[in-house]
């Protein structure tokens, strides 16, 4: 696969659909915050593979735990996820979610979105950045940033995505401050 072709296909059909939510494969963070479970991923995922999630412990992320989502693909074609854990932090945005699947628990018209994201990162296999704006009733006012991180299964199938996830209050609402926060995307992306 080709991952930038990908991110740049995911990002147009995002602003066809006024999304307000991109792909940067550059990981281009706004902060440093995202190293550790980044470093993290790379050290367990030697030899060329990505790593396991039962390589992964609460103890490798015990700084960031609680910004923690796992989610597990258990169909494809069509893609269907569940959260398998979900941090305290994030509970409060999307709500006390664990074991249930993007369609019990995500706004409708979400579910293809996150689909798509959450198939590019295991078909891709590699760590991506994700910037955008939240779209859960009541909490509109957020920006989002992510990292999200494949992970196989035991028998080396990619399956899980780990996400470290950032949550900040949006300055403006206008386009212009929308344009401003995915001005770190490299413009071929767009």
């Amino acid at each position: 696969m080709n991952v930038i072709a990908s991110a740049r296909a995911l990002n147009q059909k995002a602003a066809q659909q006024n999304w307000h939510y991109f792909c940067d494969p550059g990981l281009s963070f706004s902060s440093d915050w995202y190293s550790q479970v980044l470093d993290v991923w790379r050290a367990k995922g030697r030899s060329g593979k990505m790593p396991a999630r039962s390589q992964m412990t609460p103890r490798d992320f015990k700084d960031v735990l609680r910004n923690i989502v796992v989610f597990e693909r258990i169909a494809q074609n069509p893609s269907c996820y569940t959260f398998r854990l979900i941090g305290s932090s994030l509970t409060e945005i999307a709500g006390h979610v664990t074991g249930m699947t993007f369609e019990e628990s995500v706004p409708p018209q979400l579910v293809p979105r996150w689909n798509e994201c959450c198939d590019l990162v295991l078909d891709g296999g590699q760590p991506l950045r994700f910037v955008g704006r939240v779209h859960f009733s009541g909490r509109e006012y957020l920006d989002a940033e992510h990292l999200y991180l494949p992970l196989a299964n035991d028998n080396d199938v990619p399956s899980y995505i780990m996400g470290l996830c950032r949550y900040t209050p949006r300055s403006s609402d206008t386009e212009e401050s929308w344009e401003n926060q995915i001005a770190s995307i490299p413009g071929a992306l767009l």
